[in-house]
């Protein structure tokens, strides 16, 4: 079984992760966590749709102070929002590449799980908390800041690394207007995202295959980094226990 993508009018790239399978036969459960683009081009059906049927105990915005004062929303007061920013770590141009950014995703998805270690563990951290559900995590695309919280949540949950390359790989077909909004809008112009090569904007299975081949490697598994990274086993414990039948 794979997530459930979700019709809500404004959203492109939102989908229920329930109904993933874990390796071991047990399914996440549904309308626990979602993952999904930026909510700010809800039109007011959708954003009805939003709180009434997703109906968030907290909305994660992973983007950074700059984006959500230039390109935020207002879901009203029923809803929640916690802001985890997490620093992009791709350069859009070869001057920041040439200054040590990324110049590939793989290489962009480990530095975020170092330098923006906080902010994953706290998105973990609020997930695992049963009082919070159903979550929504966003970001700008939905793609590389919720795809990297994603991977880390279901490979703690036991989901298989090819099933979560298919749920990241999932984005590709919904990213061109996506791409659309980034390239026309002016807060993007001014810090050449809108400018940025196609291959910021993929999203190849391959890609979440390395990553995850990589952090296992490094690290032993996702679970085994949140728990470097300050949660504890009684919060591991809580993700399986609420989000897996």
């Amino acid at each position: 079984m794979k997530a459930t993508e979700l019709n809500v009018d404004g959203l492109v790239n939102i989908r229920d992760l329930g109904g993933m399978v874990t390796m071991d036969g047990r399914v996440m459960r549904l309308g626990r966590v979602f993952r999904s683009d930026n909510p700010k081009a809800l039109t007011e059906a959708g954003r009805e749709q939003f709180v009434d049927l997703v109906a968030p105990g907290v909305v994660i915005d992973l983007r950074i102070p700059m984006e959500v004062s230039r390109e935020g929303y207002d879901l009203g007061a029923r809803v929640r929002v916690v802001n985890c920013p997490m620093m992009p770590q791709s350069g859009v141009n070869d001057e920041q590449i040439a200054a040590g950014a990324c110049d590939n995703l793989v290489d962009d998805y480990m530095k975020q799980i170092d330098v923006n270690a906080k902010y994953v563990a706290e998105v973990l951290s609020i997930i695992a908390d049963p009082r919070n559900q159903p979550v929504v995590i966003h970001c700008t695309a939905g793609k590389d800041r919720t795809g990297i919280s994603v991977a880390m949540l279901l490979d703690i949950l036991g989901v298989s690394h090819s099933h979560i390359a298919a749920d990241y790989h999932v984005t590709t077909k919904n990213m061109a207007p996506v791409v659309e909004r980034i390239r026309s809008a002016p807060v993007f112009k001014e810090n050449g995202l809108a400018y940025a090569p196609d291959w910021i904007f993929a999203s190849d299975e391959e890609t979440m295959l390395a990553f995850l081949e990589r952090m296992t490697a490094t690290y032993g598994g996702a679970a085994e980094w949140a728990l470097e990274h300050g949660m504890t086993s009684d919060q591991l414990d809580a993700l399986r226990t609420s989000l897996l039948a």
